[in-house]
């Protein structure tokens, strides 16, 4: 998610941008407010959000309608009894069950007053009812109502694992700089890591990891346990080189929800060609199957000026 501590990181979004997603919801300031049914609203989009892919409310921020952009960070909540503490009473007495995870930042807008940032990640004890009785999802950058399968398939979330990578570069570092190789057409050698995790409580004993890493990037090595199976050439994104691994117990432990495995970590080798390093996007995706369970996720690497960024699935950089 975004971090958004100060009032400039608000301008940040504006001066870019950056439009409402999936992940990102802007409200004005007079949105939040104790009068006219407002607090039913936030309900309504916090558990929308924690329904669908998780994601940040940001109040403090005019949104033009047309699209879809921030036009402009505004003064901030009047109301002084709206406080990071009413909202959380809010939320904890009016949306059932309860959520678990929400955070709630307040932003000093430098007038006396404050907006607010609500980031709320997916749920795994949902879904969440709003105060109207109803199930809301976020789709087409707003809080609709679900229908039937998708309250039923929330519901099993809790049931089934729900296996999700982390990638990052060495160190865990989600930014690195690519340097070029002397007398070469290509960066020096990057290792991309790809972790697997479960948000459920139910372990997954049974894993096919396959790593598609756009065709721009060359492979000098393989490592193990990853083995390029294949090739990809359709939407939605680039032709891409497909890598896999397996998780199988026994031998290998399961993957829980407690902890981080070692064994749960794998290693891909990558070089950049020179002529993409000073500006450039590069696509990579993750496709994780278990028993019960299958999911598709897609990152991006980001390049400016030989600096390598990475952004994770849902992330509004990423589109």
């Amino acid at each position: 998610m975004l971090v958004l501590k100060t009032k400039s990181d608000l301008q940040q979004l504006v001066d870019e941008g950056l439009e409402e997603s999936l992940t990102l919801d802007y409200k004005a300031s007079p949105a939040l407010s104790r009068e006219g049914g407002k607090a039913v609203e936030m309900c309504k989009d916090v558990t929308a959000l924690a329904n669908s892919a998780g994601g940040q409310l940001v109040y403090g921020i005019e949104e033009d309608k047309a699209t879809k952009k921030p036009s402009a960070v505004d003064g901030g909540v009047d109301d002084s009894k709206i406080t990071r503490e009413w909202i959380e009473q809010i939320l904890n007495s009016r949306v059932q069950p309860r959520m678990n995870g929400v955070q709630i930042a307040r932003i000093d807008m430098e007038t006396g007053k404050f907006g607010f940032v609500i980031s709320v990640p997916q749920s795994q004890t949902g879904p969440h009812q709003a105060p109207d009785g109803k199930y809301y999802k976020r789709f087409d950058l707003q809080s609709v109502p679900m229908h039937d399968y998708e309250i039923k398939d929330i519901m099993r979330r809790s049931t089934t694992p729900d296996l999700y990578t982390e990638l990052s570069f060495d160190g865990r570092q989600n930014s690195i700089a690519a340097r070029v190789v002397e007398n070469s057409e290509l960066s020096e050698t990057i290792i991309l890591h790809c972790t697997v995790k479960n948000r459920s409580n139910t372990p997954a004993f049974h894993v096919i990891i396959d790593l598609l890493v756009d065709f721009d990037l060359t492979i000098p090595f393989s490592l193990v346990p990853f083995r390029q199976v294949g090739v990809r050439d359709e939407a939605p994104s680039a032709k891409m080189r497909i890598f896999r691994r397996l998780i199988n117990s026994p031998p290998d432990l399961p993957v829980f929800r407690e902890g981080e495995v070692e064994a749960h970590s794998a290693s891909l080798a990558v070089q950049l060609p020179a002529n993409i390093l000073n500006s450039s996007v590069i696509w990579l995706e993750t496709a994780i199957q278990a028993p019960g369970f299958s999911t598709t996720e897609r990152w991006t690497i980001q390049v400016r000026n030989s600096i390598l960024t990475l952004y994770p699935p849902g992330h509004p950089r990423n589109r």
